[in-house]
């Protein structure tokens, strides 16, 4: 047996089975499936497309006096310890002192310590219990 495969290699024949697969059919599944792969690329981009501007239209339109501002440079911090300590003394300012929320309405502000004095003095308002239940 070893001899009759001697012999056909030394007469000239290819040193490969060519039942197998031909180069031919190996030549035309890679050109098949580049062709797949396009077309699906491309339908997955049409499909992105189409849900991209379902979703501008189901978008509400923006206020028109929503004023966006645009930064022109970063807005950076100076001196940050400074201005947070600017920060806090304005926000102790407000919890301390009185003054008007809203003139118009007649809404004021006053010192939490008041308040705090205030509600001690007059207490939490109670709710009343409803019509058929039974007080235990």
């Amino acid at each position: 047996m070893a001899e009759a495969e001697n012999r056909s290699l030394q007469e000239g024949s290819a040193g490969y089975e060519r039942k197998d697969l031909s180069p031919r059919a190996i030549a035309l599944f890679g050109v098949v499936l580049a062709i797949v792969i396009v077309l699906s690329a491309g339908v997955v981009t049409l499909f992105q497309i189409y849900g991209a501007s379902r979703y501008t239209r189901r978008q509400a339109p923006r206020p028109p006096l929503a004023v966006t501002r645009e930064a022109t440079a970063p807005q950076l911090q100076v001196n940050a310890p400074n201005e947070l300590r600017t920060m806090r003394e304005a926000e102790e300012r407000t919890l301390n002192s009185y003054g008007w929320v809203d003139p118009q309405t007649e809404t004021v502000r006053i010192p939490v310590e008041r308040a705090m004095e205030i509600l001690a003095q007059k207490g939490l308002p109670a709710r009343n219990e409803a019509k058929g239940k039974s007080q235990k």
